[in-house]
């Protein structure tokens, strides 16, 4: 009951954020019109396997997935931003169908049901949606939780607010956890026992055998073979690295992926000192031979960067955002290095932690010491790359266990021939 007077209470603030994001991560009237509810395209597919993914990194965990199931499945794959429509764009083209999730209110979701008539919901991650769980289960779409991860700051939530998800967990039909600590925290939460399966991270699904890659900075500029990876940026890392970068005196290229591309206004803005030596793909600037850092600000292009860098360091992982995935680097053999804050990844970064595969460091300067070191050492670099992918290998296995538990036969019904 508090749960939808708040809901109400703040719908007027609820609005204006939306139209906000809208324009701030251009999602347009399409992203303004479907997160409100006002709009639920019909589609002549019902019954449609719908796969709910928040955003990027849940879109990336859901690929290789979604690739094995559409060219038999009916697809409907939901997220709530911009950047997620985007990758499922890059990623999908126009082969599977795609709409932004209403936000949790219920003439939003009826609307959103009514029009789309699923006939199964699978919810990436971490998503527990009070209004959507119980809506879909009265109208009988089953809800799986899948590659399901909770985090301990859920767990510390008020008593009411765990009390709800408690009752939200009981729509679901199964938690599929990624690992055994996640699913200890959802049963800590009140989610039943023979509810939960652990099948491992979902994330690890189609990382190998990868592609040999061009390397796209020597096609952009050859004199700028080696370069240094700095990937999934938040802001305040890109300031940090640069002005490392500048008193290390690297002759590699410092190449810069954010988090969020459309970030790129704000990062030059704090990096205006060091802009005559900074080049920006977007803005098809070229990379000259007095070019030192290059902002990479593309959505879905980091495998090739990763393959061919000559170390990664990863972002998100020196503030408090939870670290990012470390698994698609390690699938190329890289060199990784990343921050003291995996929250999000803790079970991998230990795994690759306790083999060699991976640097863990206990705050950003302590680049300064190591950088130096590892960037002249090829073996060293060589051996933890080897290491790292001796890890993912050992997990191919974990998309098929995903496909057995989901795809069971006659559980989902197969698009019908032509």
């Amino acid at each position: 009951m508090l749960y939808q007077v708040l809901i109400r209470l703040l719908s007027p603030l609820v609005f204006l954020i939306t139209v906000l994001e809208a324009v701030k991560r251009h999602g347009g009237w399409r992203y303004f019109a479907q997160r409100l509810g006002l709009s639920s395209p019909t589609s002549s597919e019902s019954h449609s396997l719908w796969i709910h993914c928040a955003s990027v990194g849940e879109v990336k965990a859901a690929e290789a997935l979604i690739r094995r199931l559409q060219a038999d499945e009916n697809l409907l794959i939901t997220t709530n931003t911009p950047t997620g429509a985007q990758l499922i764009e890059t990623l999908f083209q126009k082969s599977v169908r795609y709409q932004y999730l209403p936000l949790d209110y219920p003439y939003a979701i009826r609307r959103f049901l009514n029009n789309q008539k699923p006939q199964s919901l699978w919810v990436v991650e971490t998503e527990i949606w009070p209004n959507l769980y119980r809506l879909a289960h009265n109208a009988g779409v089953p809800i799986q939780l899948i590659n399901a991860r909770l985090s301990v700051k859920t767990l510390k939530s008020p008593d009411w607010l765990k009390t709800l998800y408690r009752k939200t967990l009981r729509y679901v039909e199964t938690i599929y956890a990624r690992n055994a600590s996640e699913a200890e925290r959802f049963r800590t939460l009140g989610a039943a026992t023979d509810k939960l399966v652990v099948l491992g991270n979902l994330k690890y699904a189609g990382l190998t055998p990868q592609p040999n890659y061009p390397n796209p900075i020597i096609q952009i500029a050859p004199t700028h073979a080696e370069y240094v990876l700095v990937a999934s940026t938040h802001p305040g890392e890109e300031e940090a690295i640069v002005q490392l970068w500048l008193t290390l005196k690297r002759p590699e290229l410092l190449v810069i992926v954010p988090r969020h591309p459309k970030r790129r206004h704000q990062i030059l803005k704090a990096l205006a000192a060091h802009r005559a030596q900074m080049a920006v793909l977007s803005l098809n600037e070229p990379l000259t031979p007095h070019t030192r850092f290059y902002l990479y600000d593309r959505i879905g292009a980091l495998m090739p960067l990763y393959q061919h860098a000559k170390l990664v360091i990863m972002g998100g992982a020196f503030n408090p955002k939870g670290g990012h995935n470390v698994l698609e680097p390690a699938s190329v053999k890289a060199c990784i290095l990343t921050g003291p804050d995996m929250s999000d990844f803790e079970e991998e970064t230990q795994e690759l932690l306790d083999h060699k595969g991976l640097i863990q460091l206990s705050e950003l300067n302590d680049l300064y010491s190591l950088l130096p070191s590892l960037l002249d050492d090829t073996e060293t670099r060589r051996s933890m790359g080897e290491a790292a992918f001796k890890i993912i290998q050992q997990k191919n296995h974990i998309l098929d266990d995903y496909l057995t538990h989901l795809c069971p036969p006659n559980r989902i019904n197969k698009r019908p021939s032509p």
